[in-house]
């Protein structure tokens, strides 16, 4: 069955789902705090994902003779995933026109790996952080 819906919706699935999530968790009672939750838990996998890169960076840079290495992230999705990120590529480019595809987002993508990750999981932990109440007396 999980096949079938795969080639049902192509590559197009993992949005698919991340966007009703998404929703589902804005349009629910207190979507805010669901939100802001949803926001910390992908903290954890995407720092976690960043050492990972990291490490792997680290690794090929000290075992190899070719000195620093450091893979894009790009590279990282080309590597992993080869047929969505060309449907990205082309979706993109077909909707938004080529000057969105390789100014905009592939200058986002030829970031090292670790850095973006890094810096969207302390993005969306900072977003996502309990705020304090605050006390205001006024007299």
């Amino acid at each position: 069955m999980l096949e079938t819906l795969g080639d049902t919706l192509g590559g197009a699935w993992p949005t698919l789902v991340a966007v009703l999530i998404v929703a589902g968790v804005v349009l629910s009672p207190g979507g805010r705090d669901g939100l802001r939750k949803a926001m910390r838990v992908l903290t954890y996998p995407l720092l976690l994902l960043a050492a990972v890169a990291l490490i792997a960076d680290v690794t090929r840079t000290m075992s190899g003779d070719g000195g620093l290495v450091v893979t894009s992230l790009a590279e990282h999705w080309r590597a992993i995933a080869p047929a969505a990120f060309e449907a990205t590529r082309a979706a993109v480019t077909r909707r938004a026109g080529a000057w969105m595809w390789d100014p905009m987002i592939l200058g986002v993508l030829r970031l090292p790996g670790w850095l973006a990750l890094c810096a969207l999981g302390l993005a969306l932990g900072y977003l996502g952080r309990r705020r304090r109440a605050v006390n205001v007396f006024a007299n």
